[in-house]
């Protein structure tokens, strides 16, 4: 997250002495012990940069379990009073505020994208009157520098039903499809994707969020009529040409569960230099080899027939090629070993500015859910949401050079009421 929020501040100008009239050089940061890092810790020593770069003075940062000094900067929902009030009324998700109360500089947000922009509005000055607002739909990550094609993709969790669940119900939270699509759909917008892939996507999913989806201009690359596509892929027409697609449920049926897991392949055309490249989004067999005997094979044949698929799109075209999806195994697996003998080849490992090696995995079901990891974070190799580029950089068939530039994975807290599956996105320059 540290990664992310100076990121996002790396563009910004800062004037805030010259704006500003408060001599902040005496002040202390003071964000809450009790939250996240993302909303507390980080945020605070993104406010420490800010003013430290305007003034040449770093502040120092402490938590609110130290004694409170008279003069403070507030991080988001510390145990001093004079943060109640923004909280009191639970704020959106999206809800920023920048504000003054006596001694207190008040920089609050319902999450950490929204106290990142307090932290902007900071940058302009101390302000006299309070500065709020809602962030919901404003681009949040800035593209790393010579992005020429970015690919966001997640598994969305099938809920399927427009009833709440009694868990989340209980603590006052709602799972429902109707719900959970507003959060889907501020990740197209926060991360402005050029290409979205996505599993587990429902007939019942796709009435609330497709809407969405379009209002911002993105188009479903095929259309799935009777034959539904769990694995879809929408792409900005501005940005890139789809030139084919195809839908291929993986049989037999017996290792698919009701259709569910499947690919869909493409071939885009990069509007800004009229160069080609392949995607493959899909969902591998889910179950366990002691759960289900046969399943490692089933895995393992269903990624040779996309395997075939992207030869053949690779003698063609000459093109590079992604691979993503949910793949239910990690990258010691049988199913995933062949792809890296093949040279396919991680962009956990291939990304030159960054590359997140976290595992991207976590409970979130009817039960309820939980920010614990439940798979191995370890250099990528414990993740079963894999995100592949073959033919690329130094590509045998004649690609062009494709340069990964970093792989991300989206952890910020309200992404876990979403589903189980953190968001990933690629930075990539194609050329």
């Amino acid at each position: 997250m540290k990664r992310i929020l100076l990121t996002l501040l790396a563009a910004v100008s800062v004037s805030l002495m010259a704006a500003a009239k408060t001599d902040l050089s005496k002040y202390v940061i003071v964000y809450p012990a009790s939250a996240e890092a993302e909303e507390g810790l980080d945020i605070a020593e993104a406010v420490a940069s800010v003013v430290e770069t305007s003034t040449g003075v770093r502040l120092p940062v402490v938590s609110d379990e130290t004694s409170e000094v008279r003069r403070e900067i507030l991080i988001g929902k510390t145990s001093r009073k004079e943060s109640a009030a923004f909280y009191a009324v639970k704020p959106d998700t999206f809800d920023y505020a920048l504000s003054v109360r006596g001694n207190k500089i008040l920089v609050q947000g319902g999450g950490c994208w929204a106290l990142m922009k307090a932290v902007r509005a900071l940058e302009s000055g101390v302000p006299k009157k309070p500065v709020t607002g809602n962030i919901y739909g404003e681009p949040v990550f800035d593209r790393a520098k010579g992005t020429n094609l970015r690919i966001l993709d997640d598994n969305i969790w099938q809920y399927d039903s427009d009833k709440n669940a009694p868990a989340w119900e209980k603590m006052g939270l709602n799972c429902t499809d109707a719900v959970r699509c507003r959060g889907f759909a501020e990740l197209v917008w926060a991360t402005t994707p050029d290409i979205v892939t996505l599993q587990e996507y429902s007939a019942h999913m796709d009435k609330y969020l497709y809407p969405l989806l379009k209002e911002r201009g993105y188009v479903r690359a095929y259309d799935p009529g009777k034959d539904w596509n769990y694995t879809p892929v929408f792409y900005n027409p501005k940005t890139v040409t789809l030139e084919e697609t195809s839908f291929h449920k993986y049989e037999p049926s017996d290792w698919s569960n009701h259709g569910t897991k499947s690919y869909n392949f493409c071939r885009f055309t990069l509007k800004e230099n009229g160069k080609q490249f392949c995607l493959i989004n899909t969902h591998l067999w889910w179950k366990g080899e002691k759960a289900q005997p046969g399943s490692d094979e089933a895995r393992t044949a269903q990624v040779r027939k996309m395997m075939t698929a992207v030869d053949d799109a690779v003698f063609a075209y000459g093109c590079p090629v992604f691979m993503m999806g949910d793949m239910n195994c990690n990258l010691s697996s049988k199913a995933m070993k062949q792809l890296l003998e093949a040279g396919y080849k991680p962009l956990v490992w291939e990304a030159t500015v960054y590359g997140d090696p976290r595992s991207g995995h976590h409970p979130c079901n009817a039960s309820g859910f939980s920010r614990t990891e439940n798979k191995s974070s370890e250099n990528g190799m414990g993740a079963i949401d894999q995100f592949f580029v073959y033919n690329g950089k130094g590509g045998i068939w004649g690609a062009s050079d494709t340069e990964i530039l970093v792989f991300q994975r989206i952890y910020a807290y309200f992404t876990i009421e979403l589903t189980d599956h953190y968001p990933n996105y690629a930075d990539i320059r194609l050329q």
